[in-house]
C-alpha cells in the first residue's frame, strides 16, 4: 500500500531529512506583535530568539486549523496514497493531536493519528522510525507497535536559561509556584509520557552543561542522537564535540522551532537520545 507520513512543525526535523523521506510537515502558527505567521516562515529562528527578550508583548502559539489537516489528507488521497500515518506532538502539551484527529475522522478511516507523547526531535525521531519501518515493508499494525515501543527508549532533557518563558506560557503546572526561587537558576526539564517534569536546577550555566554531559554519557548503545538549542549554537557544538557519540546515524544539532522556543526562551540547551534497546534511557 502507498502510505503517506504526516507530522507537524514541532517535530524539528531538518529540511533535508523531510525532503529526502517525503514527510509532510504541517506548520503551526506563531502570533507575534499582532502578526500571524506560519512556523519557519518570514524570519529565521536566530532572528526570533534575538528579538524575543525585547518584545513588548509575549508571543503566542496556535495549532494549524482542522481545515488545514483536512485539506492535506484529502490532497494526499487524491494524489494516490492509500493510507496516512499522522504522528504528532504530545496531546498533553498541545491541541495539535486533537485537530488532526478531528480532521481525520471527517476525511477517511484510512488516516491513523498517533500521539507521540513527545516534542521536538522526540517526535521527529519517531517519524523517522516510521519511515524506516515503511521502507522495511512493515504493516501498519506493526509500525504502530514499533512506535509504541520507542517511548521507553527515548530521553529528552533540556536546560533552560530561565523559567520566565515557561511561567508566562502556563504550559506546566509547577512553573508558577516555582518562579520565585527559580528565575535566577537554570532549571532542568524532561518530557516523560507526554508531560514536562522538573529535574531540579543548577546555579550556573557552566555547571548545567557539565550536568547535561553527565546525563548524555549513558553506557547503552544509541540509535539516534541530537543536541537541541535555542540560539545557543556555540554551546551546542561544544557539547556534541565533548560527547562524540558512537551511533549508526548522523547526530544532529537543531535550533529548536519558534513554536517551542516561544515557551522556552533563548539560550536553552538539551539533547534527545533514542537508545537501541528498551528500558535503557535512564
Amino acid at each position: 500500500m502507498n502510505t503517506a507520513i504526516v507530522t507537524d512543525s514541532t517535530c524539528d526535523l531538518p529540511h533535508d531529512l523531510v525532503k529526502a523521506n517525503m514527510i509532510h510537515v504541517v506548520p503551526n502558527i506563531l502570533i507575534m506583535n499582532d502578526q500571524v505567521v506560519e512556523d519557519n516562515e518570514n524570519f529565521s529562528r536566530q532572528d526570533f530568539y534575538r528579538l524575543l527578550p525585547g518584545m513588548s508583548s509575549f508571543p503566542t502559539t496556535s495549532t494549524a486549523s482542522i481545515g488545514t489537516y483536512q485539506e492535506l489528507y484529502k490532497r494526499l488521497f487524491s494524489e494516490g496514497c492509500d493510507q496516512i500515518l499522522s504522528i504528532h506532538c504530545s496531546q498533553a502539551l498541545s491541541g495539535i493531536f486533537n485537530a488532526a484527529t478531528t480532521a481525520a475522522a471527517s476525511v477517511s478511516d484510512q488516516v491513523l493519528v498517533i500521539d507521540s507523547k513527545q516534542i521536538s526531535l522526540g517526535l521527529g525521531f519517531q517519524v523517522l522510525e516510521a519511515v524506516e519501518a515503511l521502507n522495511e515493508g512493515l504493516s501498519m499494525p506493526a509500525i504502530v507497535e514499533r512506535l509504541k515501543s520507542i517511548n521507553s527508549r527515548l530521553k529528552l532533557v533540556a536546560m533552560l536559561d530561565t523559567l520566565e518563558y515557561v511561567k508566562r506560557s502556563g504550559r506546566v503546572s509547577w512553573a508558577r509556584a516555582s518562579i520565585g526561587t527559580l528565575l535566577n537558576l537554570k532549571p532542568f526539564l524532561e518530557v516523560v509520557e507526554g508531560q514536562v517534569i522538573s529535574l531540579g536546577e543548577v546555579r550556573t550555566r557552566k555547571r548545567g552543561i557539565t550536568q547535561l554531559l553527565e546525563m548524555m554519557r549513558n553506557p547503552h548503545p544509541l540509535k539516534r542522537f541530537a543536541i537541541l538549542h535555542t540560539d545557543a549554537e556555540e554551546d551546542a557544538q561544544r557539547l556534541l564535540t565533548l560527547f562524540s557519540p558512537d551511533l549508526p546515524t548522523t547526530p544532529l544539532i537543531v535550533n529548536v522551532t519558534t513554536i517551542i522556543g516561544a515557551h522556552v526562551g533563548p539560550n536553552g540547551l538539551g539533547f534527545v537520545a533514542l537508545y537501541q534497546n528498551e528500558s535503557q534511557q535512564r
